[in-house]
């Protein structure tokens, strides 16, 4: 070897001994270590002078306690092993930080001419690639659980629209079925009141999934309002028994109210409280056999108020129980469930229980085994207040001698709001735009109407262009008209948009008649 060549291979092995990134070392064919560099000293603590010259397995025992001897003879004898960070971890011991250095490495013959004379080490530092690793595979389970997630929901969404549309479409058959029909040929009055009983349960009942679904939709937006008022909660929960009891007595089910003589006054909102009773009871009402009972018991506290309700019915197993508030969770899914909904209600209870700062639990021993749901509110104020009964029903209002102005586009809705007010009493003039209300009241000055019932959703113009346009009319053309506003916009935000524009009344679709007509007999008392 030349002396230019011997040159350049003791600077390249000087360069190994302290630039390296790796850790390098060899022994002699008795496994004496003949050389160690700068990587393993910082790695190890242990300098080239301690350890040149001494016994492998005597510098770093842990070779030979993990059985790396035996690799050290394969590689005198010419067989080169790979060590792997995930199989053996690390090759020399780290002195870094207290902490173990993830390495890989690779042991191997050292040959001159052929021959064998040592073995050579090669110690590479994996902890980046671990770290990378690690991060890959925190990546891909993320990943697979945001799959399963996603899974889940496209499951659940297209269990959700397969039960919307068996609900949906099941009392729609009952209703369009008696329609057709009741047009087919004439009847006899005992199934003209069948139909009349079927179809009005029925869209009942579609309106409520309706309503359902905009509430929890409200809700999930963070848009839902409470009308907060004080609340009498006994008179709230007996007027929820009221709703039921029809449903209650056909099938035989005992309901029984049982409160204290005084319950605290409460602040919330009477009507959704209502709605969480009702809720609480028309579930307890369907999941109930015929014969079972429904027990209410009210109990006050310091500062809650307890409402317990308790079925002899069906119950709910130990699995589901958890489940039961969750919204579109039902206890059987399938297309053989005997009891139909979306799975709302409870959800629904929930959070408007909730937004009172309450809490509502379920309770059951199991199927067969009946259940008890506990609402707790809270009593924000000292005192209490004797239970009332409920006021007498009102008188139905008579509205003879007064001219209505309907202003609806669509038909049907047009002939169902004239014909409650002529029902009631009331001459009607009825049109299908603003244009034509406008004209209506400038050209008939002499029999101009006492007040105007008017769509919000109009073609052309809609009802907000309508009271504005009115209200710019003289006193003589009907200026000063009360106008109320009759309209599927039925939100608390609707509501308020309505009256804020100068409407005296909101009443939403599908309307009950008799409140129209009370409506309108406040909008013309004056006159009436």
């Amino acid at each position: 070897m030349s002396a230019t060549a011997t040159s350049l291979t003791g600077a390249m092995l000087q360069w190994l001994n302290d630039h390296a990134a790796e850790g390098i070392f060899t022994t002699d064919m008795d496994l004496r270590i003949r050389s160690w560099n700068e990587w393993l000293h910082t790695a190890t603590g242990l300098g080239a002078s301690a350890a040149i010259g001494r016994d492998l397995f005597e510098v770093i025992p842990s070779l030979k306690e993990r059985g790396f001897d035996a690799y050290y003879r394969e590689a005198l004898a010419g067989e080169v092993k790979v060590l792997s960070h995930k199989l053996h971890r690390f090759v020399v011991p780290s002195m870094r930080s207290g902490e173990q250095i993830p390495q890989s490495g690779r042991i191997a013959p050292l040959l001159e001419d052929g021959v064998v004379v040592g073995t050579i080490t090669v110690i590479a530092d994996v902890s980046e690639r671990v770290v990378a690793e690690h991060e890959l595979r925190a990546q891909i389970a993320t990943a697979e659980r945001a799959r399963h997630v996603a899974e889940e929901a496209s499951r659940v969404k297209d269990e959700f629209l397969a039960t919307l549309s068996h609900e949906i479409r099941t009392p729609l058959n009952a209703v369009l079925g008696w329609t057709r029909i009741l047009r087919s040929r004439e009847h006899d009055a005992a199934t003209l009141a069948r139909a009349i009983e079927v179809i009005d349960r029925n869209a009942s009942a579609q309106l409520t999934l309706i309503s359902d679904m905009l509430d929890m939709a409200r809700i999930t937006a963070g848009k839902l309002r409470l009308g907060v008022g004080e609340v009498d909660l006994p008179a709230t929960i007996k007027a929820a028994v009221d709703a039921v009891r029809p449903a209650a007595e056909a099938r035989g089910i005992d309901i029984v109210l049982d409160a204290s003589s005084s319950v605290p006054l409460l602040r919330g909102d009477a009507d959704r409280l209502l709605q969480v009773f009702w809720n609480l009871l028309s579930n307890a009402v369907k999941f109930t056999d015929t014969g079972g009972h429904i027990s209410i018991r009210i109990t006050s506290f310091a500062n809650e108020v307890r409402v317990a309700i308790t079925d002899t019915g069906i119950g709910i197993a130990a699995e589901f129980l958890p489940q039961v508030f969750q919204r579109f969770k039902q206890a059987d899914p399938s297309a053989a469930r005997r009891h139909g909904g979306l799975g709302l209600g409870l959800a629904l209870v929930r959070e408007l229980v909730h937004l009172h700062g309450g809490s509502v639990g379920a309770e059951s021993a199991g199927l067969q085994a009946g259940t008890t749901f506990t609402v707790v509110l809270p009593v924000p104020v000292a005192g209490t207040i004797a239970r009332r009964e409920s006021p007498p029903p009102q008188q139905k209002s008579v509205l003879s001698g007064i001219h209505i102005l309907i202003v609806e586009d669509d038909a049907d809705a047009r002939e169902i709001v004239s014909t409650t007010v002529a029902d009631a009493g009331a001459s009607v003039t009825a049109v299908g735009s603003v244009a034509e209300a406008l004209g209506t009241l400038r050209d008939n000055r002499s029999d101009r109407p006492d007040v105007v019932v008017a769509d919000i959703g109009l073609p052309g113009a809609d009802g907000y262009t309508l009271i504005s346009e009115i209200r710019c009319l003289s006193p003589e053309e009907g200026g000063r008209l009360p106008v109320i506003a009759v309209t599927a916009y039925a939100t608390a935000e609707d509501r308020r948009t309505a009256l804020g524009a100068g409407f005296f009344a909101h009443i939403p679709k599908p309307f009950a008649p008799e409140n129209l007509v009370s409506t309108i007999a406040r909008a013309v008392e004056p006159t009436v």
